[in-house]
């Protein structure tokens, strides 16, 4: 069995950018959550105080 150059590249990469793509989707839902909450708390009654 012959071993290709670079395989240990490509899997690291290939590792590497399916992490970079969980976080990146994990990030953009909790900005969303985060603006959804800012929302909700402009129209509360609470609202002084966060102020």
């Amino acid at each position: 069995m012959k071993f290709m150059r670079g395989a240990g590249f490509r899997i690291a990469g290939l590792v590497l950018g399916i992490l970079a793509l969980v976080l990146s989707v994990v990030g953009v839902v909790m900005s969303a959550i985060g603006l959804h909450k800012a929302h909700q708390c402009k129209h509360c009654k609470m609202e002084g105080m966060y102020r």
